[in-house]
């Protein structure tokens, strides 16, 4: 009989796993700063011209325009990844556009309200929500959607780089894969363990239920089952690496995926407020003036 000893783990060569840029991220920030940049030149210079610059009076109330145009361009972006998939472009070149013009929107719809509500007269009334057909509160509706936006953007990139440097460092990628290869670890156990003896067979059946951690206490074997143990141990101490590997991957998908049930219901909301204070402030701005 022997004690058998642990082996010594090799590590699995490293695969590079990487996103390409796209190049309309750049074309998509140069325009929103234009953008931008035109309409705080027109707010600096109706703020310097007019006694009470505000959202009834020009060129601030065609800001309330601008900002609404570019909310619906953001929402393309939604249109194009679950909807209508026919739309021209790369999802990822949709949402670059969707996170700088969802961006600049809010600084847009701030000048057109001229900051109010913002830096100060700062109510939660409910009169004050309700006013001009509740233009306080799509501008509140908007301001909460990009900063979950913002909050979604950086738990995404958190989530690319755990899931890269998993994939780089278990030696088989991502979730899929990895659930492929644990599969195919399986099998190999059971064949190992295959008319070996009682406590082979303890050994192996204790380790595959509990994945992520190995029996601290070894099998006492004869001595022609302990080479076949030393492969089998390999395979196991292989699916621990690799079910850990796992957990951390499925958490990363866990957070964004919570963080989605969150920014979804807000953004519709957030549009049907933005949109019925929009369209009335259109209807009063071209159906009564006539």
């Amino acid at each position: 009989m022997a004690l058998v000893s642990e082996p010594i783990q090799q590590r699995n060569i490293r695969r590079i796993w990487k996103t390409s840029g796209s190049k309309l991220n750049w074309v998509f920030l140069l325009l929103a700063l234009i953008i931008t940049g035109s309409v705080y030149w027109l707010y600096r210079a109706a703020v310097a011209t007019q006694a009470y610059p505000g959202p009834y009076n020009d060129p601030l109330r065609e800001f309330g325009i601008v900002s609404f145009v570019l909310v619906l361009i953001t929402f393309a972006y939604t249109l194009r990844r679950r909807f209508v998939r026919r739309l021209p472009g790369m999802v990822q070149n949709w949402l670059w556009l969707h996170i700088w013009f969802g961006t600049i929107s809010i600084f847009i719809a701030c000048m057109h309200n001229n900051f109010q509500g913002i830096t100060y007269d700062i109510s939660f009334m409910q009169d004050r929500l309700t006013e001009a057909a509740y233009g306080t509160s799509a501008l509140y509706a908007l301001l909460l959607l990009v900063f979950t936006g913002i909050v979604g953007r950086l738990l995404d990139i958190w989530q690319s780089r755990v899931i890269t440097a998993e994939a780089n460092t278990n030696g088989v990628g991502i979730i899929r894969s990895v659930e492929e290869r644990l599969f195919e670890l399986s099998l190999a156990v059971d064949r190992w363990s295959a008319g070996k003896s009682i406590p082979f067979k303890q050994y192996c059946a204790q380790a595959l239920a509990t994945p992520r951690q190995l029996p601290s206490l070894l099998p006492v074997l004869a001595s022609h089952e302990v080479d076949d143990f030393q492969c089998t141990y390999g395979i196991l101490s292989e699916k621990v690496q690799l079910e850990k590997s796992l957990q951390r991957q499925k958490r990363a998908h866990l957070v964004i995926r919570t963080w989605r049930y969150v920014h979804i219901p807000v953004a519709c909301i957030a549009l049907l407020v933005i949109s019925y204070h929009s369209i009335f402030e259109l209807w009063k701005m071209f159906v009564l003036k006539q």
